[in-house]
């Protein structure tokens, strides 16, 4: 009974400890608010900062839903590709090749509405003050510095 009691508490400790840190890593980097829909937050503090004009803010919206229509497109495309994989995985024999298309095939499924995208957003940058550029600058140097920060970590903690 007493070793039933001590497991039990060691088993509680332990899922304490391992919520507490996915708490901590949940949290979203200084100065960006609370993390909510992907990336969603990070831009909208991003629009705030930029002081966008009438003209600049309605391409913003054009380039944001355009990024949203890529999104859920790809997002359909994945997941037909990852139904066509396993119906092809659960074959006796399966097609290894036509695994290996599955793959270009999810990439050029959405890449129209990715150019879409890629393009309103050139557009909404071609509208921009030198002052919004170099913000904006700014925010990518840190998310690449950052970035590049989490790999070499990666790489020191595992080898690659």
């Amino acid at each position: 009974m007493k070793i039933l009691l001590h497991r039990t508490q060691q088993l509680l400790l332990l899922a304490a400890l391992a919520m507490a840190a996915g708490l901590a890593q949940a949290a979203p980097p200084p100065g960006m608010p609370d993390i909510g829909l992907p990336f969603g937050n990070y831009f909208a503090v991003m629009k705030a900062k930029l002081n966008l004009t009438a003209e600049q803010d309605a391409q913003y919206t054009i380039a944001s839903r355009a990024t949203q229509v890529a999104m859920e497109a790809a997002r359909k495309a994945r997941t037909a590709s990852a139904v066509a994989a396993k119906a092809e995985l659960m074959k006796a024999d399966p097609d290894f090749a036509k695994l290996l298309a599955l793959r270009d095939d999810t990439v050029n499924a959405s890449s129209a509405e990715r150019k879409l995208a890629n393009a309103e957003w050139i557009k909404f940058t071609q509208l921009l003050s030198t002052e919004q550029k170099a913000l904006i600058k700014g925010q990518l140097l840190d998310r690449v510095s950052r970035a590049e920060n989490m790999r070499e970590t990666f790489r020191q903690r595992h080898g690659g």
